[in-house]
């Protein structure tokens, strides 16, 4: 809970979580098809998304005769339409000759095998990143559906059968599977945009979270793992319901909290700024308020859904109901491998969660 109570997630899923002691970098954001520098050889550029979190942030790195790129934007007309403007107004006539996907997220990823061709780029993304990707972009949309059936039913989700089955293909956010040229490690040093930047491997938000920081200019370019306005969504799967992904979140958060308190964030959604110190303890502080709130609720026995209320101020309908779930349960299975609560099933196998 947040200190005036729960909080509304967001029909794009996220929870809104302002900004406290952030300094904005003094620049608008690019218009469609432009460029803006943030600094020598880096420069940002904005995609729209047809969703309400409209838009995301891409990153241009000097590369030589070419470009480096950071993220794509999601497998949609409107994202190519961005493209093609950009191609003609701020690529200098250089191509794209390496492509690095932060994660596996439609709008990080999704045009990465159409870029790639197009330019003859290179794509890098972690070796995790790549695999389930794969994995998630072959899989039967039907068997999908019921395995998120099965997990919402288990968590105390009314669910008429087959309305996840029937909701179409997965993969209509994915312009397919990007082919692997380089699976960046951690602590790699990845050298464009006239600088060198260490490979930081994050957990939480997904496995495979790449972010790049380079030191000597104390610039972090964050994924989704930072944001300004905004707590990335950190939950747990229907793949593996039984995942403790808060737990690599607030990792990764004491591991971003190594680089320099000054260092300029470079998000994927929202504007530039300073102040990630005070970010990441903002966050941290929303998650540790959340466990709090649910030690207390949980002296009864609860499902996820029925915590829900606790924690946001709305129940949401459809896909974020999903992540809302989601959400807590990761709270919830982080309590549990904590010894604060244990998990109980009855007999049509519903999970409920109680003081141990």
């Amino acid at each position: 809970m947040s200190e005036t109570g729960p909080l509304e997630m967001g029909e794009d899923g996220h929870v809104p979580l302002q900004p406290q002691r952030l300094e904005f970098l003094p620049l608008e954001p690019p218009p469609v098809g432009a460029a803006r520098s943030i600094d020598a050889g880096v420069q940002w550029l904005r995609i729209p998304l047809p969703m309400e979190l409209n838009h995301i942030n891409v990153w241009l790195l000097d590369d030589g005769d070419g470009w480096l790129l950071v993220d794509t934007g999601m497998a949609h007309d409107v994202c190519r339409a961005a493209w093609l403007e950009i191609e003609e107004r701020a690529l200098d006539g250089r191509p794209l000759r390496r492509i690095f996907v932060t994660h596996d997220h439609p709008d990080h990823m999704g045009l990465a095998p159409w870029l790639a061709e197009r330019h003859g780029a290179a794509v890098w993304m972690s070796e995790y990143a790549h695999r389930t990707s794969g994995e998630f972009l072959r899989a039967d949309p039907a068997v999908l559906g019921e395995r998120v059936e099965r997990f919402l039913c288990g968590h105390g989700v009314e669910v008429q059968p087959g309305s996840w089955s029937s909701r179409g293909d997965h993969r209509v956010w994915f312009g397919g599977w990007p082919p692997l040229a380089h699976a960046p490690a951690d602590g790699e040093v990845v050298e464009a945009g006239q600088g060198r930047w260490q490979v930081i491997e994050t957990g939480g938000h997904c496995r495979g979270h790449l972010c790049l920081y380079d030191a000597g200019r104390q610039m972090l370019v964050s994924g989704d793992q930072v944001l300004p306005t905004i707590s990335p969504n950190v939950s747990v799967l229907s793949s593996d319901p039984d995942g403790d992904p808060l737990r690599a979140f607030l990792g990764s958060i004491d591991r971003l909290l190594e680089c320099a308190p000054g260092t300029r964030v470079l998000p994927s959604h929202g504007r530039p700024f300073r102040g990630l110190h005070q970010r990441l303890e903002d966050v941290r502080a929303h998650h540790l308020q959340q466990l709090d709130a649910l030690r207390d609720c949980c002296r009864q026995p609860r499902t996820a859904f029925e915590v829900l209320p606790t924690m946001f101020r709305r129940v949401p309908r459809g896909f974020h109901r999903l992540l809302a779930v989601g959400e807590a349960v990761a709270h919830l299975n982080f309590l549990c491998s904590s010894g604060d609560l244990r998990r109980e099933l009855d007999g049509q196998g519903v999970a409920r969660f109680v003081t141990a």
